[in-house]
């Protein structure tokens, strides 16, 4: 069929086809027009590449490389020998972002919105405590203080008439 015929077509270009293929090709395009316009069309094509490709003259590099720096020496505009100009770097950036998380680090520690730092640090701090459902009998003791180092509420309470098991 035409689709058979095509893809060994384009492969004869790039390998030699066996003689059952070569001869089932030859009798395809005997009676197909379109396979036919296909094969001389890919021809035309191979050999205008083949044209193009001996036309095509690769410059000595020696000789170039010599051009391109008698251009440099002698007197070029400096636009186009020059490398590119680079825009000078900024400096604020690089100390104001650092100045001003400095800043807010002084201002958290100088104002305390959240009431943590003692206002009067050395002087004894009183709270009141509420304990709702303490129930007990007479002989129950209850100590309750707040620890220097850490910080908390300690409360220990004792039961004198709970029944030990």
């Amino acid at each position: 069929n035409c689709h058979e015929s095509q893809t060994l077509l384009f492969e004869e270009r790039d390998r030699p086809l066996d003689p059952n293929e070569h001869t089932a090709v030859e009798a395809h395009l005997a009676g197909c027009a379109e396979c036919l316009r296909v094969r001389a069309g890919l021809q035309n094509a191979f050999a205008l590449w083949r044209k193009q490709q001996t036309a095509v003259t690769v410059p000595n590099a020696e000789r170039e490389w010599h051009a391109v720096r008698r251009r440099i020496r002698g007197g070029m505009p400096l636009e186009l020998t020059a490398t590119p100009h680079r825009r000078p770097r900024t400096w604020f950036p690089w100390i104001a972002f650092p100045l001003s998380a400095a800043a807010a680090i002084a201002i958290a520690l100088y104002v305390d919105p959240l009431g943590l730092i003692d206002p009067n640090p050395g002087q004894p701090r009183t709270q009141s405590v509420r304990v709702d459902g303490a129930a007990g009998s007479g002989e129950a003791s209850t100590m309750v203080f707040v620890d220097d180092k850490s910080g908390w509420l300690v409360v220990w309470a004792n039961d004198a008439g709970a029944r030990r098991l």
